[in-house]
């Protein structure tokens, strides 16, 4: 078959050879003047350990609510969760905060930087500038606060301070009980009670 002998045709048969030369020799320059990686120039990456997170199941920002057998309502929320991995009915959480809704309509905050929860028991420690904070006035402090989450019931087994409706306390001891639909605070062991009539 006779090739048309015009500009056109033989324009395209000199692309048919030209543009696969000229591509191979572009292909090659890129291989010829091509530097060395160098290691340290990579991206920055944040410095955590991988194989500590593939080890440790880590949950963030849990949120966990119940019902104790007093009717009141619990909400645990924190920052970090990590489940014991020789008992994971027990959890280590940070900055912990819990809000206790009484039947009574009370309301009881808890803040502190660790807690640990108990499955077994039901019960959570907190540690770490715990404080308890109540609707009805009361502010208080405490390395220490044990919460049965079975009943509504805390306890501070250590000393506790703070302020309530009648002026600045402290004690060595604290209890919260729940008692006939509402919640009584007992301070124990040293009570002192400074009165401040403005309040």
């Amino acid at each position: 078959m006779a090739v048309a002998n015009n500009p056109y045709s033989r324009f395209v048969q000199f692309a048919k050879i030209a543009l696969p030369l000229l591509a191979l020799a572009l292909l090659s320059t890129m291989f010829l003047f091509s530097r060395t990686i160098n290691p340290e120039d990579a991206i920055p990456f944040a410095e955590i350990d991988v194989e500590e997170i593939a080890r440790q199941q880590r949950l963030m920002a849990p949120k966990f609510s119940g019902v104790t057998s007093d009717g009141s309502t619990i909400t645990v929320t924190a920052q970090t969760a990590l489940p014991d991995a020789t008992n994971p009915r027990r959890m280590a959480a940070t900055d912990v905060s819990a809000q206790i809704v009484t039947t009574s309509g009370t309301q009881i905050t808890l803040m502190s930087q660790d807690a640990i929860y108990d499955g077994d028991t039901d019960s959570m420690d907190l540690t770490g500038d715990v404080r308890l904070t109540t609707s009805t006035g009361f502010v208080l402090k405490s390395d220490l606060l044990i919460a049965d989450l079975q009943r509504t019931a805390l306890v501070s087994p250590g000393p506790v301070n703070g302020s309530g409706p009648t002026g600045t306390l402290e004690a060595g001891q604290m209890e919260l009980v729940a008692t006939d639909g509402s919640q009584l605070l007992v301070l124990k062991n040293g009570v002192k009670l400074v009165y401040q009539p403005g309040n």
